[in-house]
């Protein structure tokens, strides 16, 4: 057998991949035009060959022919796209074309949810300014504003008015102007209901294979960062027995509608006083949740999205441990330039209900400007009950220390007082 995984900055790390797919027979990581996954090629090629894509579907897919390819595996929207179109070509199990289309454009999965009654937000999709006056007649404020294409919450708005929402739209059109991809999705906000203390939005991670969908779990939320960035997440959600079934089947709906999914999938649905609604879909693992259900399940979904492609049944036999398994992410403040020391990491360890601390970006490095989603580092843990976990990270994030470079110079801030700056009081789509 011989697997070949499209490598971007995504859902599974080159450390991961490399753990988890270490007896999974001759591995090819595909690299395309990305300088993030230049930086790995020497840990990439130490478990397996790393072979450069052309962008050319014949040519590439010529090549991995001739590797004696025979399963083929994504963990970020460019890898499900480009490996669409290959395994078309080679006749692999994967999303087809069009159903990848839809995982990865959000003007497209949501006709198509909207098409099937799957319930959601309404939308429309802005091409030009004009195109946002028409939206702001049509749809009802408060509105977000996103790009089609995109991931973590990038550019993603919450507008009130029409004149605030045009001007938006015109500066991020302006943005974007060299881009192929000049497109924006504005939706109506989806108003959570009755989820406090925790985020008003779970996900399911599912499994698809030869038009039968498995769930694996339903993944609880903890409450947003400003303006839509993500702060962890939990297993097993809090939810009553009726709104679990009525995630489940949402999600399943919401599968079907967008086509022919294949492998792992992670579906983001909003929990309103009018019942769940769907946020997204994604054609592959959801971030850090490989390393979730590990320790809440002891599942390897990284293994199992291998072994779909390979044609393998999936082990999906968990064993469900006991407790509240959660992550939390500091996110940076906003308007912050660079982030420039961490301190009080070693004092997380040993600490009750915390099993692990994991620093995500090195101090020296740029913030992004994007408003997009961007994990300093991950608090992983595991407590008696949520309300333990809450307890542990009351107690922990005051040990950590950041120092950010800004507009206004040095930022010190503790993980609790970061926490408070980044809160909102409302969550989002």
């Amino acid at each position: 057998m011989s697997l070949a995984i499209l490598f971007e900055q995504a859902a599974a790390t080159a450390r991961e991949l490399a753990t988890s797919l270490d007896a999974s027979g001759d591995l090819l990581f595909l690299v395309g035009d990305d300088p993030y996954a230049r930086k790995f090629v020497p840990l990439l090629e130490s478990v397996g060959t790393v072979h450069e894509l052309t962008g050319d579907t014949a040519k590439d897919t010529a090549g991995l022919r001739a590797a004696g390819v025979t399963g083929l595996l994504a963990f970020g929207d460019w890898g499900v796209e480009v490996g669409a179109g290959l395994a078309a070509e080679l006749a692999l199990p994967f999303h087809d074309t069009a159903t990848a289309r839809a995982l990865t454009d959000k003007d497209v999965q949501r006709r198509l949810l909207a098409r099937a009654g799957v319930a959601g937000a309404r939308h429309r999709l802005v091409e030009a300014p004009a195109d946002w006056d028409a939206a702001a007649r049509e749809l009802t404020f408060p509105l977000v504003v996103k790009p089609s294409r995109g991931k973590g919450s990038r550019h993603t708005r919450l507008v009130h008015d029409a004149a605030g929402g045009r001007d938006l739209v015109t500066r991020l059109l302006d943005r974007t102007r060299e881009s192929h991809e000049r497109r924006l999705v504005v939706e109506e906000y989806l108003v959570g209901s009755g989820t406090a203390p925790y985020g008003d939005y779970v996900s399911v991670e599912s499994v698809c294979s030869a038009g039968a969908i498995r769930h694996v779990g339903v993944t609880g939320k903890l409450p947003l960062a400003y303006p839509f960035r993500e702060t962890g997440q939990f297993y097993p959600a809090v939810l009553s027995p009726r709104q679990h079934g009525d995630v489940l089947e949402l999600a399943e709906a919401a599968l079907r509608a967008l086509g022919r999914p294949y492998g792992v999938t992670h579906t983001e649905i909003k929990l309103t006083d009018r019942g769940p609604r769907v946020l997204e879909v994604n054609g592959r693992l959801g971030g850090n949740i490989a390393e979730l259900y590990q320790r809440a399940l002891g599942i390897d979904m990284i293994r199992v999205a291998a072994e779909a492609a390979l044609r393998t049944a999936p082990a999906l036999d968990v064993t469900v441990r006991e407790g509240t398994h959660f992550q939390y992410y500091n996110q940076p403040p906003l308007g912050m330039h660079r982030l420039t020391a961490v301190d009080g990491a070693r004092s997380l360890l040993p600490r009750p209900c915390i099993d692990a601390y994991s620093r995500f970006v090195r101090p020296g490095s740029a913030l992004p400007d994007d408003l997009s989603s961007f994990f300093l580092d991950r608090v992983a843990g595991s407590a008696a009950s949520p309300q333990e976990m809450w307890h542990a990270l009351d107690d922990c994030l005051p040990r950590l220390r950041f120092t950010f470079d800004g507009p206004d110079g040095e930022t010190v801030v503790d993980g609790a007082a970061l926490r408070k700056l980044n809160a909102q009081t409302s969550t989002g789509n």
